[in-house]
This record gives C-alpha cells, sequence and structure tokens, in this order.
C-alpha cells in the first residue's frame, strides 16, 4: 500500500485510542445535538434540538427569556411527585420524569421572599427550588430531570452545573470540576453565566437541559462564577 493509504489508518487508529480513552477514563458523557437512545457513563446530556433520552423524547439545550413573575409562580409551584421537607431542607422526587424549576438570587432576599433559612455554610447568592434554599435533592436512579434554571439575581451572573465534584469549592472553582471529570467540553460551552435580571422590565434569563442520571450515588448542583459555589453556592442531588 501506498504511504498515503498507511498515513490514512495511522490517524484512524490514533482517533479510535483517543476515543476510547475519553470513555474509560472519564465517568460523566456530554452530547450535543439530538440523542436517539442509549446510557453511557453516569449522566447523559442532550443540547440543542430535541431528541430521546431512555426512550423518552425531551427537548435539549435552549435559552429563553421569562417574566420575573411567571418566574417566581414556577419555582413556587411543587408538583406532585415532589416531597418537601423544610426541616431538614430536602426535597425527594418520586417518579422517573421530574421537572425541576432552579431559580438564583441574593440569599438576604431568598430568606425573606420565601420565609426559609439559608443552610449554613451559605453565605452569598444561593439556588432556591420549590420554596428551599439549596436544597438537598432526592432522586431515583434512572430519572430524566427536565431542568429550567433561571437567574432571579438583581446584579450578579449565575449558571447552574451538575457535577460529581464535591466541596469544599476553591474560588475558580471550573478548574477543579472539569479536573474531577464532571464537566466537558460542550457543557463548559453552553452553561454559561446567565446577566442579572432586570426588575425595573420585570424579565430575566434563562435556559433548559435535561440530564439523565443512570447511576446512584452522590452529586452536587453549583454555581461556576468565580467565588460563588466558594462561598456556598451550592447543593446535594442523591441518586438512588
Amino acid at each position: 500500500m501506498s504511504k498515503w493509504v498507511w498515513l490514512i489508518i495511522g490517524v484512524a487508529i490514533a482517533l479510535g485510542i483517543v476515543g476510547l480513552s475519553i470513555v474509560i477514563l472519564n465517568p460523566v458523557y456530554y452530547y450535543s445535538g439530538s440523542l436517539t437512545h442509549g446510557y453511557l457513563g453516569m449522566m447523559n446530556w442532550v443540547y440543542g434540538g430535541s431528541g430521546l433520552i431512555n426512550n423518552q423524547g425531551y427537548y435539549g439545550y435552549s435559552y429563553g427569556i421569562y417574566s420575573i413573575k411567571q418566574a417566581l409562580n414556577m419555582v413556587s409551584a411543587i408538583p406532585p411527585y415532589a416531597h418537601v421537607y423544610p426541616s431538614n431542607n430536602t426535597i425527594v422526587f418520586s417518579g422517573s420524569s421530574i421537572n425541576l424549576v432552579v431559580v438564583a438570587m441574593m440569599g438576604d432576599d431568598a430568606a425573606k421572599m420565601f420565609n426559609t433559612t439559608p443552610p449554613s455554610y451559605a453565605h452569598g447568592d444561593v439556588f432556591i427550588i420549590y420554596g428551599l434554599i439549596n436544597p438537598t435533592i432526592v432522586v431515583p436512579s434512572g430519572s430524566v430531570m427536565h431542568i429550567l434554571f433561571i437567574n432571579l439575581d438583581d446584579d450578579m451572573y449565575h449558571n447552574f452545573v451538575v457535577t460529581v465534584a464535591p466541596p469544599p469549592y476553591p474560588y475558580n472553582v471550573m478548574p477543579y470540576v472539569a479536573m474531577s471529570g464532571g464537566m466537558g467540553p460542550q457543557m463548559m460551552l453552553n452553561m454559561r453565566w446567565l446577566p442579572p435580571a432586570n426588575y425595573h422590565s420585570g424579565y430575566a434569563y434563562g435556559y433548559e437541559y435535561t440530564i439523565a442520571i443512570n447511576e446512584p450515588g452522590i452529586y452536587w448542583y453549583i454555581c461556576t462564577y468565580p467565588g460563588h459555589a466558594s462561598n456556598g453556592m451550592y447543593g446535594e442531588l442523591v441518586v438512588r
């Protein structure tokens, strides 16, 4: 065979080895575009368009603008499959299809608005999920979670990322999360920080994405803006 044929074969083999290394070494996998079916590793992510996860159809990653009133109504409307326990700041979900509405805001504002207390480790901005601040979320393994995240903070950027990297978090959390195998390049590209809400005009920025967690264990949801996770903007996600 010619040297060009051998060159093509060599490149194909090298790419195959790189791909196999990623599958073996990285326990969390991310997908762009449409996903037709299946499960790899611990999490499946879908961005853009629509697709199927575990034979169920969901929309992928998308941005949107929401009215602040609409966002507050949605994050306060507890779905029938969510069991909220304020005494231990926990929400237990049942079923395999879960809608999770999350908003971000300053901890003092959240405490006053939702008449609840932030966890002792939270010293700044926080997440609010169905009336609780940074709650522990418990879901069955194999659940498909459709997440809607809206930034209701009036002066700070935020995002909402699920990761396997545990606290404590450094000030610049993204390299730490990336090295843990808990964030892929597509995740970092899409989960950008949302700008502050415009309370004068009554609207806020948000995004939606779908995640399937098939492996039982402890995960975490965090904001990756520098200093936010290290200041307590995170919560526990238990998959059982």
